[in-house]
C-alpha cells in the first residue's frame, strides 16, 4: 500500500492509514504504523525531496530514449524517402521511350535489303547487300538519346528496386561495350553514351543487327529492364498519388480503393 493508491475493494482512507489491505482489514495495526506497508516511507521520500530526485532522472532517461528512437526513425525515414510523382511519370516516360527505341532496333524488316520496284535485291558496287543506312542510323541515335535520358532521370531516384534495374542495364551495356564500340558507341564516365555518327556510317549492319535483335541479345535484355522499369515507376507513382486518400463519403482509403476502413480504424 501506498500513500498514492489504494489497494482493495473496500478500502477507504480510514483503512489506508490504519488497516491492511484486503478483504479483512481488522484486526491489525497495519496501514500506516504497520510494518508491511510503505505510507510512511513514501511520505518520508516526498518530505526529503527524494522523489523529486528519482522522478527527474526516470524523465531525463526517457527524453534520452526518445531522442534516439527519434535519430533512429529520422535516419529511417531519409534512407526510405519517396520519390516525387513527376521524377517517377519521366522516368516511366523516358523508359517508355528506350522500349520504342530498341523495338524498332529489333525489327528484322529493319535489316532487309535494298529492293526495287520488281522486289528484287539492290546490290553494291562489289555485289553486296545494301540496307536502308539512313533510317537504321536514326534508329541507333535514338537509341542512345533514349537510353540517356533514362539513365539520367533514373539515377535521380531514391527507389532501389528502379535503381538496381538501372544498374543491370548499366552492366550489360559495359559488358557489350566492344561490339557497341564497333558501330561508333562509346560509355562515358557518367555512364551515358557518345555516339560517333560517322563511325556509326561505316559500322556492319550486322553488328548491329546481332546486338539489338533477337532473342538474347543486348538489345532484349535492355528493353526486359526498361519495361520492368516503367511498370515500377508506374506503380510507385501511383502509391504516392492514390496512396492515401479520402472517398466521397469520407472514408479513408489505400491506393485509392473503394470499400475499405474508416479513418477511426486508423486511429
Amino acid at each position: 500500500m501506498s500513500v498514492f493508491s489504494v489497494s482493495g475493494s473496500n478500502n477507504d482512507f480510514y483503512g489506508m492509514f490504519f488497516n491492511t489491505s484486503g478483504s479483512n482489514n481488522k484486526n491489525n495495526s497495519a496501514g500506516l504504523f504497520g510494518g508491511g506497508n510503505s505510507a510512511l516511507g513514501d511520505m518520508s521520500l516526498i518530505k526529503s525531496g527524494a522523489y523529486k530526485k528519482l522522478l527527474n532522472s526516470y524523465y531525463a532517461t526517457v527524453k534520452e530514449s526518445e531522442a534516439e528512437e527519434g535519430k533512429g526513425t529520422t535516419t529511417a525515414k531519409a534512407s526510405a524517402a519517396k520519390d516525387s510523382a513527376g521524377c517517377l511519370q519521366t522516368v516511366s516516360s523516358d523508359a517508355t521511350e528506350l522500349l520504342d527505341a530498341l523495338k524498332e532496333l529489333g525489327n528484322r524488316s529493319l535489316y532487309k535489303n535494298k529492293t526495287d520496284e520488281s522486289g528484287n535485291k539492290i546490290l553494291g558496287e562489289k555485289g553486296e547487300a545494301v540496307y536502308d543506312t539512313e533510317k537504321i542510323n536514326s534508329a541507333v541515335k535514338k537509341f542512345v538519346e533514349s537510353y540517356n535520358s533514362f539513365v539520367e532521370s533514373s539515377g535521380k531516384l531514391n527507389s532501389t528496386s528502379i535503381l538496381g534495374k538501372t544498374l543491370d542495364i548499366v552492366r550489360g551495356t559495359k559488358k557489350n561495350s566492344g561490339l557497341l564500340a564497333d558501330i561508333g558507341i562509346t560509355i562515358g564516365d557518367d555512364n551515358k553514351l557518345k555516339l560517333d555518327e560517322t563511325k556509326l556510317g561505316k559500322a556492319n549492319v550486322t553488328t548491329i543487327n546481332s546486338l539489338f535483335a533477337g532473342s538474347g541479345s543486348y538489345g532484349s535484355s535492355v528493353s526486359a529492364r526498361a519495361s520492368a522499369s516503367a511498370r515500377l515507376a508506374n506503380s510507385a507513382a501511383y502509391t504516392n498519388t492514390r496512396g492515401t486518400s479520402y472517398t466521397y463519403d469520407g472514408s479513408y482509403s489505400l491506393l485509392g480503393s473503394t470499400g475499405s476502413k474508416s479513418i477511426s480504424g486508423y486511429m
